[in-house]
């Protein structure tokens, strides 16, 4: 039995699938790599948080025109984040973040790290890392001077919550 002859690609369908490739394969490839930081670090993965978040943080401020100048109000300063991260950054479709006295609550639709988390949890790991609430939380330390602390990551089928504590 012959197998089936499979004749290369052309220069031009090289080129054409190269421009083709998905940002949905992309966002897959970054969600292995979150996997696999975690599987390797286990609980250990939730020191990386700090460094992860001051750097999308700084991202998102200087490529992506985060500003948080001319208000000190924590809700105000929160949404102009939420606004960049979905709006501009295109992490999740949406996205919002409650304050209610110390009590901040991270809330977004499909986001792009949803399929790692998914796969974390069939796994049996618990979630200890979730890079936007960390920048959330630099950004909060930044300009309040308090540490957040990231108490629990609830993975849903569409969605993820976290739930952060302002300390001090």
């Amino acid at each position: 039995m012959r197998g089936m002859v499979i004749s290369p690609m052309t220069e031009a369908k090289v080129v054409e699938r190269m421009n083709e490739r998905s940002e949905e394969m992309a966002t897959k490839v970054n969600n292995l790599i979150l996997y696999g930081i975690y599987k390797v670090l286990g609980a250990g993965a939730r020191g990386l948080g700090n460094s992860i978040g001051e750097e999308l943080l700084h991202a998102m401020m200087e490529e992506y025109g985060l500003n948080f100048e001319g208000s000190n109000d924590p809700q105000e300063l929160l949404n102009r984040f939420t606004e960049v991260m979905i709006n501009t950054f295109g992490f999740a479709e949406k996205g919002e973040i409650e304050v209610n006295g110390n009590k901040v609550t991270l809330k977004l639709d499909n986001p792009m790290d949803l399929y790692a988390l998914q796969l974390l949890e069939k796994k049996g790991m618990k979630p200890v890392l979730y890079p936007m609430a960390n920048a959330v939380a630099v950004a909060i330390k930044k300009f309040s001077g308090k540490n957040v602390l990231i108490k629990e990551i609830r993975v849903h089928e569409k969605h993820v919550e976290v739930d952060m504590l302002i300390l001090g």
